[in-house]
């Protein structure tokens, strides 16, 4: 059984259309890979860079620790955060990307699948993508730089993955970072 928050992404399932190529365009954005989550298989979808990423806080106002501990569901930290106190994650859901609307703050286990498949690479990391669009300088690369997970780690700090050299990190959740938004589809 296909569960799925949109028809058309169910139809392109069925015809068998879901993409293998790692950055083929999918579902409003660029097909970033596989993961497995409550036991069902979803491919995770990441926005164009033009209309799906920004610089944002995490968390702008109050303090204490918030729902979103997950480390692997993403749309389920979002939604417990996109409020007008947490920008980055009201960003990501807010977005309107080729007909869709189901965009999130991508989770730690979310963040690191997007740097294992489509991380430009450093000057001592080798580049990760095979995809010219996310490769160094092209248009729908990474900066290299950290970007915010909707998974929290303390009622101060979230984590953020970095696309300099692939690792994770706390950060600050007053500190302004980039964003890129996701959406999932259950394959």
């Amino acid at each position: 059984m296909i569960k799925t928050t949109n028809i058309q992404d169910a139809l392109r399932n069925l015809a068998g259309l879901v993409p293998t190529e790692i950055g083929a365009p999918y579902g409003g954005g660029f097909f970033a890979g596989t993961f497995l989550l409550n036991e069902q298989v979803f491919a995770l979808i990441v926005a164009p860079k033009a209309e799906g990423e920004t610089v944002a806080v995490w968390r702008s106002k109050g303090k204490g620790q918030s729902p979103a501990s997950s480390l692997r569901d993403g749309l389920a930290n979002s939604a417990a955060i996109a409020n007008g106190h947490h920008p980055a994650a009201a960003f990501c859901r807010d977005l309107k990307i080729g007909g869709f609307t189901d965009w999130y703050l991508p989770s730690r286990h979310e963040a690191a699948l997007l740097a294992e498949t489509l991380m430009p690479g450093a000057d001592f990391v080798p580049e990760q993508t095979s995809a010219e669009a996310f490769k160094e300088g092209g248009p729908e690369a990474f900066e290299r730089a950290d970007y915010w997970t909707s998974t929290e780690l303390s009622p101060a700090v979230a984590w953020v993955q970095g696309f300099d050299v692939g690792g994770q990190d706390g950060t600050g959740k007053d500190w302004s970072r980039r964003c890129r938004a996701v959406r999932k589809v259950t394959i």
